[in-house]
């Protein structure tokens, strides 16, 4: 049984922060230890400047004698401002640092993962929204990372402060404390609330950015019917939904803070109401009331910063969680421990009792075939028989559910899918080429071909004369998809790509089906170069293309109903031959009239 190389079901958000975290763990350490130098500043300033307005008030009447004791209380205060500053800045750098490399690694580190599932896992799960989730990963890491830097130096601050006030006087303590932990109670009890209303404001905008997205893809179909008022219309609904939720949301967050407010109103008159008491009355110095102002009101500050940050926190976490599922997800084909290269020799294929299930339907049930090395073998058969899905087996696309496929006596499930790929390669019946130089997408067949090898496969495949038409040649830009070419464009550089990997098994899949009559007759010189000594499966609609291969194998229900030459098969008068003259124009209707 082949096993992912990353951990995924068992895999905790913090547990995957710290496959990360611990690779600069002494960067997050300091960051974390120089944050909590706030507490400091907020709670060692008032005491510094309560024992610079007790020196003054002690020498009042001798004002020139208090130098030598403000002295050290101002080198003091000087001294904390530069620390502070100091541990603020570095802590800034370190941050500069680690949050964008720890960013890139947990970016690639989920690319990589994503991009090694099989072509049923792209199936059955949008590109977009596979990107979102690496997107909302990494920035809702930062978020929860920027979150606790804030949070821990304010609960630091918050014992600090208590600590000074039982210095003072232990009621001041005792009042700050219950402030405190009244600010943190609301806090936490409307915390969820929020949280909640701002999934379900998440989700209204993402269906709203989703019908966006759908109306600007169909644009063409939007100015073929002029639907422009439709659309906006229609748009429109989903936009009402989405204000309502946001408005809901933030109406929720609005009344958590008003109820905070009037408790820091409560709290703050209570305490310095105490607090002047005290002072009217001679318990406490005048410094010591000026500690007590300046403290309360820092912890204020903190604790209102601090509140603001529970929600994003837990918001943070429940989206991170959301973008860790694809995570969890285990990939079906990779290479089992101890893989060897596939050596290819004749390219003989064989499928030894293979059974193959997509989903709950049954395509192939204890297959057995044998093809020859170097042998040309045409593949036919209606929609949905099986021919797509036997090619993909042969690329390892998706697992088996039992059985075997061997290559020259090599199974295929222990040899590396990249010695697999390179041995065997498929032209596709609608080529996808990247956003890049159409020289790139050539050269992707074989990364390491120079310049030459592109231009002659480009050549061999008729692409060269149309691509030296453009203004940049071989530097343009073929579009997203490849939609600056042709359908008969794309599929000559999918060809010429093919051709440039060099492989000793070839899958062609309706390769010749985008191409004009004139055009095909000049790739199909092409592909006949190609296929010589080359085991070659040939996949087509158009039944006149069969004509020349070894053995013609007809699918129907997953099964192989018929094998031979076209000659054979028409003589038997069988399925092969039933599908000959159902030919429409050539081709082969999707299904039985």
């Amino acid at each position: 049984m082949e096993k992912s190389p990353y951990k995924t079901e068992s895999v905790t958000l913090f547990s995957f922060f710290w496959q990360f975290a611990r690779l600069q763990k002494w960067k997050f350490f300091l960051i974390f230890s120089l944050s909590l130098v706030w507490a400091l500043d907020a709670t060692l300033w008032p005491y510094l400047l309560r024992l610079i307005i007790d020196t003054f008030t002690h020498y009042d009447a001798n004002r020139f004698a208090a130098w030598s004791a403000l002295k050290w209380l101002l080198l003091a205060g000087f001294s904390l401002w530069v620390l502070v500053e100091f541990c603020f800045r570095t802590r800034d750098f370190l941050q500069a640092i680690a949050l964008p490399k720890l960013e890139a690694d947990i970016r690639m580190r989920m690319f990589d993962h994503i991009q090694h599932h099989s072509p049923k896992y792209f199936n059955e799960n949008f590109a977009g929204s596979l990107s979102n989730k690496i997107s909302d990963m990494t920035t809702q890491i930062t978020s929860i990372v920027q979150n606790v830097i804030l949070f821990i130096p304010a609960i630091a601050t918050c014992l600090l402060s208590i600590l000074f006030f039982i210095q003072v006087n232990g009621l001041f303590a005792l009042i700050l404390g219950g402030w405190i932990t009244v600010h943190f109670i609301i806090c936490f009890i409307c915390t969820k609330k929020c949280v909640d209303y701002s999934n379900i404001h998440g989700e209204a905008r993402s269906t709203l950015v989703g019908k966006i997205v759908d109306s600007f893809t169909n644009n063409f179909a939007v100015n073929l019917f002029f639907r422009f008022r439709f659309e906006k219309e229609r748009i429109a609904h989903f936009q009402k939904e989405e204000q309502d939720k946001n408005y809901q949301s933030k109406r929720y967050i609005a009344w958590m803070f008003t109820i905070l407010s009037i408790v820091f109103i409560v709290g703050g008159v209570v305490l310095n109401g105490f607090m002047i008491f005290y002072w009217m009355k001679g318990g406490i110095s005048t410094g010591e009331a000026i500690q007590i102002f300046n403290t309360s009101w820092n912890v204020t500050l903190v604790i209102w910063f601090a509140g603001e940050v529970i929600p994003q926190f837990y918001q943070s976490v429940g989206i991170a969680n959301q973008a860790l599922t694809v995570m969890h997800a285990p990939q079906d084909v990779l290479n089992i421990p101890q893989a060897q290269s596939l050596v290819v020799n004749k390219g003989e294929i064989i499928f030894e009792n293979v059974s193959f299930q997509y989903g709950d339907k049954m395509l192939f049930a204890n297959k057995d075939v044998f093809i020859r090395g170097g042998e040309k073998v045409g593949l036919v058969g209606y929609s949905g028989a099986g021919k797509s899905t036997f090619v993909n087996l042969i690329l390892r696309f998706y697992p088996l559910a039992h059985g075997r496929i061997l290559i020259d006596g090599q199974n295929i499930a222990h040899v590396t899918l990249d010695s697999l790929r390179k041995q065997v390669t498929l032209i596709p019946q609608d080529p996808l080429l990247f956003h890049r130089s159409l020289e790139d997408n050539i050269h992707y067949g074989r990364l390491e071909a120079s310049q030459e090898e592109v231009r002659e496969v480009a050549t061999y495949a008729h692409c060269d004369e149309f691509i030296r038409k453009r203004p940049q040649g071989y530097a343009s830009l073929v579009g997203e998809r490849g939609t600056k070419l042709s359908g008969g464009e794309r599929q000559r550089i999918a060809i010429a790509r093919a051709m440039l990997t060099g492989a000793s098994i070839l899958i062609l899949d309706e390769a010749t089906s985008a191409l004009d009559s004139v055009t095909e007759n000049y790739i199909q010189e092409s592909l006949e170069r190609l296929m010589q000594n080359r085991t070659s499966l040939v996949i087509a609609h158009r039944l006149s293309t069969l004509a020349k291969m070894d053995r013609i194998l007809v699918f129907h229900q997953g099964k192989i109903v018929e094998e031979g030459n076209h000659l054979e098969l028409m003589s038997e008068g069988g399925h092969y031959a039933q599908m000959w003259q159902m030919q429409a124009g050539g081709f082969l209707p999707d299904t039985p009239e």
